[in-house]
Order: structure tokens, then C-alpha cells, then sequence
């Protein structure tokens, strides 16, 4: 599946006060200090998938070239992800040896993970850790497809749909036409008018042999070719090659809806987010946890010296874990719970100087789409987006939505599945650790 993941961490109660993080600027909060950040990011703009072309059976015309090969990160993606780094920088801070970096195996997940640490800078270097090339690193899932059902996931997903995968097509009718007039109408001497339409194809929701589960259809098809135009227009084409010139940047939103909902509907599905993102999920916790109490935590990423923490991964995962959580984010630029390339759930955690309470704050981050296209950097006016994201069961009265660090474990432990969740983690409570404040 497309996409990525990716986590920033930091800070521990035992480090020396140098370690601590600088006053937070961007919310000028002299209470609360900032002691650790985890960023889940997709990685950056990469070429389209063979999902995003369908051997061309759909389009009239060629789809334009690209300088790099299939799914690989592109030269533009990583210098929109330094500048996303040099902005991470900027807000939390960097101390030496204090930076940890993991990846899914995938060329422009790796890639992605190395460009935010160049972005990062001077004194923020850090190996990038991952799995062996062809083999999938779990903790971006689904790690544990062996303990996954295929027919129950299946049947959830129906159930979402009432039984009736056709039911996608219809709904969506107006956007699956206007991308059917995207991908055919032209005059050009390049037009070939024996291409089949998108409208035609069966909807279908079943287990799959290889895999978990296979989802295919219009809308499938047609949120796969939004994705291409999208990463058409952030990689900077000309808008004469954006959709063949037939993609304004509204018409790329009414799209990309189609596109959103789509995944909303599949890896938002109950079943599915547990399935891959439990794993996840807990080791976030965990790694907040061992934070807040400056102690070893089993299932933590980086270590007691760790101030940040990358993890590289894919839309999917930030889907998967917003689905799990009951997490939800809407952007100023785009469509609900878009995930655009270099975009992260970043979790912050705060602690109280008066009380000595550990806090956990949700939010969302991403440069727009103009932003990635031109490649602007992030400094003064021109800022990301960065919202807020409540946090279900957790998230209260506060105005930033902040919550008590044992009070997130305990929603995540309530959203997991164990058999979902690495066995050298099971069993091990997400509760908070001895001395923990």
C-alpha cells in the first residue's frame, strides 16, 4: 500500500537540565515544559505507484514521465522534507547524540527519514534503523497479518458499505465522472479512444489470497489516479502536464475528497486499524512513558537519551493509527484527514513546572500543497499547517486539548488488540511506570 510513517521523540526526566528542551516559542507556554515529541510522517513526494497508472488501460493520453523510478522519492520530495526539518528544528530544538531514526524498508521511506534529520542539521545526525531489504519492518504493519482474520476483515469493511460495494459508486458519482473526463477527454494527435472507463469496473471487497484483504473498483481506481495528480502538482509540473491540463487546483480537491474518503472508509475501519496499528500505537505509548519517568520502558523507541525520535512510514500509517485512536484533523488547504506527503500526527509531551503533571498533546502537522510545490521555506509568515487534534477519551476542558500521559496509555491500551501487538511486547501493561508523575 501507498505512503508512510514517521515519529519524533524526545527527552527524559534523568538527562542533565542542558538536555532539556529550549522554551516552546511556537505556543509561548513558560508553565509547561516541552520534554519529548513524537511525529508519525509520510514520507515525502515520490513517483506514482503502478496502482496510480493501471498499465494505462484508463487514459487516453501518456502519463507524463518522471526523473526517478516507480515509488522512489524524488529530488524535489527531499528538498521539501529538509525544509520540513529545518522547521521541526526551529520550534522543539536539537542537542547532539539526542536523535533516533526508524524507517519502514522502503527506498522513500528511508530516504524521507534521512532528509528530515539533514533538515534538522548540524549535531542532529542519527543512523536510520530498518529491516532488511524485501522484508517489512512491523512496527509499520500490518506486522502480524498470521493472527489477522481476511473474511472478518472483509465483512467489517462491507458491513461499513451495508453489504453493497456498489454503493461507493454511486455516492461518488459526480467526482468518478469528473475523472473519467480527466482521463479521456482530449483531441490530441496522442488520444487513443478505445480506453476502457473507470465507470465500468466491479466493485470488489473480498479476502484476499495474498495478503489481508483486496479492495478494488471505481473508486479505488479513482482515488489511486487523484494520488497521481496530486504528487503531479507538488513535484512542480506545469499545470499543462497536471492531469493533461485538465486538473485545476480546485478540481484536484474535489479529487482528492474522493480519495480520502475512500481510505477512511477501508483502513479506518475498526478491525483493519487494530490489525496495524496496535504494534504502533502501544510503542508510542511507551516511548512517551519512558519520557516522562527517565527509565528504560519495554517497547520504547530510542532510549533514556533520546530527544528525537524519526519514524518513516506511509499515508496508510497515520490512517490506520488515526482510525484506532478515533483521531481526526482537517487542514486549511485540503480535504478531511488528508495525508499529503511529509505530513505527521505529532504527539508533544509537556511537563508542568508547578505540579510536575506530564501532559500528552496531539497535533497535526504539514506543509501545504503550494508550499511543497514551490518549495517555500517555512520561516516567518510562511508557516505550516499545525492544528490541533482532540484525542478521544483522553482530551478534556483544556484549550489545547492536552491530556495526563497515564490517562493516553490507558486509551491506547483500551484500542489495541495484543495479538496485534509484537509478543516480546505482550503482556506488558500500558500503565504508568513505577515513579512516573
Amino acid at each position: 500500500m501507498r505512503s508512510i510513517l514517521f515519529f519524533l521523540l524526545c527527552g527524559a526526566l534523568s538527562l542533565p537540565p542542558q538536555f532539556a528542551f529550549a522554551q516552546d516559542t511556537a505556543t509561548n507556554d513558560p508553565a509547561n515544559e516541552l520534554r519529548a515529541v513524537v511525529i508519525l510522517t509520510r514520507h515525502g513526494v515520490r513517483a506514482p505507484l503502478s496502482s496510480e497508472i493501471r498499465s494505462s488501460v484508463y487514459n487516453a493520453q501518456p502519463w507524463p514521465g518522471w526523473s526517478v523510478p516507480s515509488g522512489v522519492l524524488t529530488e524535489h520530495g527531499t528538498a521539501a522534507l529538509r525544509l520540513m526539518g529545518a522547521w521541526y528544528r526551529a520550534r522543539y530544538g536539537c542537542r547532539p547524540h539526542t536523535v533516533y531514526a526508524e524507517a519502514n524498508s522502503a527506498q522513500r521511506t528511508i530516504a524521507s527519514a534521512k532528509a528530515l534529520i539533514e533538515g534538522l542539521g548540524m549535531g542532529c545526525e542519527a543512523n536510520v534503523i530498518t529491516s532488511p531489504a524485501g522484508q517489512s519492518n512491523p512496527l509499520f504493519g500490518p506486522a502480524l497479518a498470521a493472527e489477522a482474520d481476511p473474511a472478518k476483515l472483509a465483512n467489517a469493511i462491507q458491513g461499513r458499505l451495508g453489504a453493497h460495494p456498489d454503493w461507493w459508486t454511486h455516492s461518488f458519482r459526480e467526482p468518478l465522472e469528473e475523472m473519467r473526463h480527466v482521463l479521456l477527454d482530449c483531441t490530441e494527435p496522442d488520444c487513443g479512444h478505445t480506453k476502457k472507463s473507470l465507470l465500468t469496473a466491479p466493485a470488489i471487497v473480498a479476502p484476499a489470497t495474498r495478503g489481508l484483504v483486496n479492495v478494488d473498483g471505481p473508486v479505488a481506481m479513482g482515488a489511486d489516479f487523484a494520488e497521481h495528480f496530486l504528487l503531479q502538482y507538488i513535484e512542480g509540473l506545469p499545470m499543462e502536464s497536471v492531469g493533461w491540463g485538465r486538473v485545476s487546483r480546485p478540481a484536484l480537491d474535489r479529487l482528492m475528497e474522493m480519495n480520502t474518503r475512500y481510505h477512511d472508509f477501508v483502513l479506518r475501519t475498526p478491525y483493519y486499524a487494530q490489525i496495524a496499528a496496535s504494534d504502533l500505537a502501544w510503542r508510542i505509548a511507551a516511548t512517551l512513558r519512558q519520557a516522562a519517568s527517565g527509565k528504560e520502558t519495554t517497547g520504547a523507541l530510542g532510549d533514556t537519551r533520546s530527544r528525537i525520535v524519526i519514524l518513516a512510514g506511509h499515508d496508510s500509517n497515520l490512517t490506520w493509527l488515526g482510525g484506532l485512536l478515533r483521531l481526526d484533523w482537517l487542514l486549511p488547504d485540503e480535504t478531511f484527514n488528508a495525508t499529503p506527503p511529509g505530513s505527521g500526527l505529532v504527539f508533544e509531551l509537556r511537563r508542568n513546572r508547578t505540579t510536575g503533571e506530564f501532559r500528552v498533546r496531539a497535533l497535526f502537522a504539514s506543509q501545504t500543497l503550494d508550499q511543497i510545490r514551490y518549495l517555500k521555506p517555512l520561516t516567518g509568515a510562511e508557516q505550516p499547517a499545525l492544528v490541533p487534534v482532540f484525542i478521544p477519551g483522553c482530551s478534556g476542558r483544556d484549550p489545547d486539548y492536552s491530556c495526563p500521559v497515564e490517562d493516553f496509555s490507558r486509551v491506547v491500551e483500551a484500542a489495541v488488540d495484543p495479538r496485534f501487538v509484537e509478543p516480546r511486547f505482550r503482556g506488558k501493561s500500558g500503565r504508568r511506570e513505577p515513579g512516573a508523575r
